[in-house]
C-alpha cells in the first residue's frame, strides 16, 4: 500500500511539473541598462587594452550609435 501511494504521488508530481513546463509561455525583450555613453567608454576601454581590433571596435560603436537613433559618420583610418 505504501508503495502504491508513492508512484501515485511520484506520477502526480511528475503530471504536475510536465503540465507547467509544457504551457509557459516565454517572452524575451531586450533592454538597456547602461547608458550609450557607458557603453562607448567600455567599448574604448576594451579597444585599448586590445580585446579588440579597430575594425570590431569600429563596428560595434557603429551599432550602439545606430541603435539610439545617432547618426554620425565614422571616418575609416588610412
Amino acid at each position: 500500500m505504501k508503495t502504491m501511494r508513492t508512484a501515485v504521488a511520484a506520477a502526480m508530481l511528475a503530471a504536475g511539473a510536465c503540465g507547467c513546463a509544457c504551457f509557459n509561455e516565454t517572452s524575451v525583450a531586450y533592454s538597456r541598462t547602461t547608458s550609450m555613453g557607458r557603453e562607448l567608454v567600455d567599448l574604448k576601454e576594451a579597444k585599448d587594452k586590445g580585446l579588440l581590433t579597430e575594425e570590431e571596435y569600429a563596428k560595434a560603436r557603429k551599432e550602439i550609435l545606430e541603435a539610439v537613433g545617432a547618426q554620425i559618420q565614422i571616418p575609416a583610418k588610412p
